[in-house]
């Protein structure tokens, strides 16, 4: 069958058109957790299920509801969630980078199953104390900056914190609404490799530095993506909370992995939807 001059051009201009949307669906989301507890559902819930060792790190790619994600086991701490963001990046060239899991509270208001978006991250072991002959109070600190190069701006530079990205965070935020096992707030992550059990530390980070929660690798991720420039959110849930005496819950992490699975439909749809508006431009 012969195609005339105007169906040949209705049909490349269709193409042409959808050819931003196949290519950012191509594109996965990175999805992180350092333990089982933390990537079990996510994991179950892809079609096409695709394992892979990088180095020492787990990676698991598929189709959730037909959106592209890879789940990164990174194991838990700071240097592991770096390199396996570093590798994650490198291997898979994400979209946009979740880094998600449980965390200790710090926020007095906030009990277990309570989520922290966080608009910002800090890491809670850099710093410099002050210059004193006797004692060793943990209180007379400041905080030291993360280094990191800026490839837009072509500089080196240091920030004491790193920001989300605003649409992530605005996707998420427009997902609490669908979350009903706890409160969700936006608020700000501290990351070391330290688990936090002294009240008076807890509130300090809390009052000095704004902390909402701790945990160990967000921050480390935030950076990684900061290098390459490429969308990032912490998203975490208080799996235990030192002020109400609350004991790590497990169960938590299903009920992040729940709430982030929302995240991930609707950033995906956002993005799928900008790439067909643009194409039809």
């Amino acid at each position: 069958m012969k195609l005339s001059r105007a169906s040949i051009i209705i049909l490349v201009a269709t193409f042409l058109s959808l050819m931003p949307l196949w290519a950012e669906a191509a594109d996965p989301i990175l999805v992180e957790g350092a333990m089982e507890c933390e990537t079990d559902l996510l994991i179950k819930e892809l079609d096409n299920p695709v394992e892979e060792r990088i180095g020492g790190w787990r990676y698991v790619s598929g189709e959730y509801q037909s959106i592209p994600v890879v789940v990164s086991v990174t194991s838990i701490g700071m240097t592991n969630a770096a390199a396996a963001t570093t590798l994650g990046i490198e291997h898979f060239h994400p979209i946009a980078v979740i880094n998600q899991g449980t965390a200790g509270g710090h926020d007095p208001s906030l009990h277990s199953f309570d989520i922290v978006l966080g608009a910002k991250t800090f890491d809670a072991s850099a710093w410099i104390s002050h210059a004193e002959r006797r004692g060793a109070d943990g209180r007379h600190i400041e905080l030291r900056p993360t280094y990191y190069y800026d490839s837009n701006l072509k500089e080196d530079k240091e920030e004491v914190e790193l920001t989300a990205d605003p649409e992530l965070l605005e996707v998420a935020v427009s997902e609490a609404g669908n979350y009903q096992a706890g409160r969700i707030i936006v608020g700000k992550i501290s990351s070391s490799n330290i688990w936090n059990r002294q009240i008076d530390r807890i509130h300090f980070l809390h009052e000095k530095y704004g902390s909402s929660c701790e945990e160990m690798e967000a921050h480390a991720a935030a950076h990684i993506c900061r290098v390459y420039d490429v969308p990032f959110l912490g998203i975490r849930i208080l799996s235990n909370t030192e002020i109400h005496g609350e004991d790590f819950n497990p169960a938590t992490g299903t009920a992040c992995q729940q709430y982030v699975l929302t995240v991930i439909k609707s950033y995906a749809g956002r993005k799928a939807g900008k790439a067909q508006s643009d194409g039809r431009k």
